[in-house]
């Protein structure tokens, strides 16, 4: 019995003793790249804050850990031990288990790709609309430069007509996909991000979409206060 008492006790002491796991576990594989260091980073109180950090040597996977609440926006970023510092910054959502980004040294954040985080899947979906946006917006650029050199102003009229549209269009996609996914915490940081300047009761629109969940979290806090703020204006 007492043999029993002690190893119980033992075990007990074992677990105490163990650090907890992480919330999240970010397996980053990194071809091409023979030395460097990856950071985790996030946004707290307004600064950038390093989580985490690896060494990252002949190309092998390295693990990055981070504790959280909720899903909320990381960056991944590579220091290349003096090589260009372009391109070397991955943002995505990060969120509770384990998320693995697979990229290459060339084309660090543009070839990346995020696997594990729902929150980050969500995000993809919504910006592969918002970039037929802002390649339409590039071309009536391109075409107001154009008619602008030729001095023609019914097209520039017209040109700088079908560019508020499209603005107003842009802004009522992300109002109705933040309404429509109010169960995400996409849904307060695209109203926080994306619609500067637009009108409170939209904003507000997309506050009382969000679950009880989501509006007890950073982001959703954070569109809360600022919309009481601005309806007290």
């Amino acid at each position: 019995m007492k043999n029993i008492v002690i190893s119980t006790l033992g075990l007990l002491f074992f677990a105490a003793c163990t650090p907890p796991e992480p919330d999240m576990k970010v397996i980053v594989s990194v071809k091409e790249l023979k030395k460097g260091t990856l950071f985790l980073e996030k946004v707290q109180d307004s600064l950038l804050v390093i989580i985490d950090s690896a060494q990252v040597a002949r190309e092998e996977a390295v693990t990055l850990t981070a504790n959280l609440d909720h899903a909320e926006l990381f960056y991944l970023v590579l220091n290349k031990n003096g090589g260009n510092d372009e391109d070397n910054r991955i943002p995505f959502f990060g969120d509770h288990g384990t998320i693995e980004i697979n990229t290459l040294l060339d084309r660090f954040a543009t070839d990346a790709v995020v696997k594990g985080s729902e929150t980050h899947d969500l995000y993809n979906s919504y910006m592969r609309i918002v970039k037929r946006f802002n390649e339409e917006e590039l071309d009536l650029i391109a075409q107001y430069l154009r008619f602008q050199k030729n001095n023609n102003p019914d097209s520039l009229a017209l040109l700088e007509k079908q560019s508020a549209q499209l603005a107003k269009r842009k802004i009522l996609f992300t109002v109705n996909f933040a309404v429509n996914n109010g169960q995400s915490v996409l849904a307060p940081y695209l109203a926080l991000t994306e619609l500067n300047n637009v009108q409170p009761s939209l904003l507000d629109t997309i506050s009382k979409s969000m679950t009880l969940e989501v509006a007890s979290t950073k982001y959703g806090s954070l569109l809360t206060e600022y919309v009481e703020e601005l309806t007290k204006q």
